[in-house]
């Protein structure tokens, strides 16, 4: 298998992954910042905070950045609109969350629990949710195309 096919693949896996992260988040661990104490909050939030490197902003950030190498770097039978969609869907995630998300955390670790701000939170977070299922749809098709017999 050549380079192209194996980072598409490699891709494939990041995004998929980012796909039940973020479903995860925003059905779940967003909804749950609301149940959890004001007393208690900010320790949660830096806990939360401290524990989400590895397993959330890695990968989400990779998922973000690595479609926009797959324009220069992608399958032969995969058209160029294709990817290019797909990188947009990326640049949408990217901009919720260093524009919209990130501040909101920042707020919510350095004030404590602010109702209006965890609604925020899960609002905007819709955004990021929509542009990541459809890139993994993206990549599925993309997916399918490169590995398609000719």
């Amino acid at each position: 298998m050549d380079f192209p096919h194996t980072f598409l693949l490699f891709c494939t896996v990041l995004i998929f992954y980012n796909l039940g992260l973020i479903w995860f988040a925003q059905i779940v661990i967003y909804p749950l910042f609301g149940k959890v104490g004001s007393e208690e909050y900010i320790t949660y939030h830096q806990f939360y905070s401290s524990h989400i490197p590895l397993p959330v902003i890695i990968p989400g950030f990779a998922s973000f950045l690595l479609p926009l190498v797959l324009i220069f770097v992608h399958p032969e039978a995969i058209p160029l609109w294709l990817v290019v969609a797909n990188s947009g869907c990326a640049l949408v995630s990217l901009f919720v969350t260093v524009a919209l998300a990130i501040p909101r955390h920042n707020r919510l670790e350095r004030n404590g629990k602010q109702e209006d701000v965890i609604q925020e939170l899960i609002r905007y977070n819709w955004p990021r949710t929509l542009a990541i299922t459809g890139s993994a749809v993206l990549t599925l098709m993309m997916v399918t195309l490169a590995f398609s017999p000719v």
